[in-house]
């Protein structure tokens, strides 16, 4: 992903403050808080983890019994899946649709291709992928670690792919922890979103803003509906509708 072409001006010199809740690792994360200079506590990993600057602040692995849970159920539903630790990428199974995925960490993590159960479990894990052309077979495969695993959820992230991470996660939850944090109220906030795994940051605050690219049924959630990602919907909504205002 590439950061909204006019979001760096836009933001500038306002009162208000500005950061980011991402699905993905820090470590893919920390170039666009540093390119957008943001001093604020930012969310990565779909909510497991709350970073400020380099520092986490905040973590939620997943249970070593229940990472062996999940990865056995994996490999019993033949699902393409990748499982993130703090220092590398674990992928088990082919390599197909994850494949976009597993690129983003070429050259900045150690990739394990085909890794054991054993050799998985063995690592602190922080959020694991499942992915497959068949959406009801993800699906179902979601249903059944939410009920017979205790300390995680599995949730639709984009697409096909599905995300686990520890209950007590999601990136809502960890915009209520930020929004605690910072004093202020959830009307003092506006959050803009373009998928699933954003659903629960819409419905954390009373201000939730969709980009038209996204899927009819994340739209829905949204308060407003802005331009999509490729017609710079963040900042070109900001500009129109919060600069002007904000007091």
């Amino acid at each position: 992903k590439s950061l909204d072409d006019n979001i760096k001006d836009v933001i500038s010199g306002q009162d208000y403050k500005f950061t980011i809740a991402s699905g993905r690792s820090m470590i893919l994360v920390k170039k666009f808080i540093s390119e957008l200079n943001i001093d604020l506590p930012y969310i990565t990993n779909n909510g497991a983890e709350i970073y400020q600057s380099d520092a986490c602040v905040k973590q939620y692995s997943i249970p070593d019994d229940e990472v062996r849970f999940i990865l056995n159920l994996v490999q019993e539903f033949d699902l393409e899946c990748h499982a993130n630790a703090e220092n590398c990428i674990y992928t088990m199974g082919k390599i197909d649709l994850i494949l976009p995925f597993r690129k983003r960490f070429e050259g900045v993590l150690s990739i394990v291709d085909n890794a054991s159960v054993n050799s998985v479990c063995a690592n602190t894990i922080n959020k694991i992928m499942c992915i497959d052309k068949d959406l009801n077979k993800v699906q179902e495969f979601a249903n059944k670690i939410n009920l017979y695993c205790e300390h995680v959820h599995c949730e639709r992230a984009e697409g096909n792919a599905f995300v686990i991470v520890n209950r007590q996660a999601s990136k809502g939850k960890a915009l209520k922890n930020l929004i605690e944090l910072l004093h202020i109220s959830t009307e003092e906030v506006i959050v803009f979103g373009d998928n699933y795994n954003d659903v629960s940051m819409f419905e954390a605050v009373k201000y939730s803003v969709c980009m038209e690219n996204a899927d009819k049924d994340v739209k829905d959630k949204a308060t407003f509906i802005c331009k999509s990602n490729d017609m710079n919907g963040v900042s070109d909504f900001i500009q129109k509708y919060i600069n002007p205002g904000w007091r």
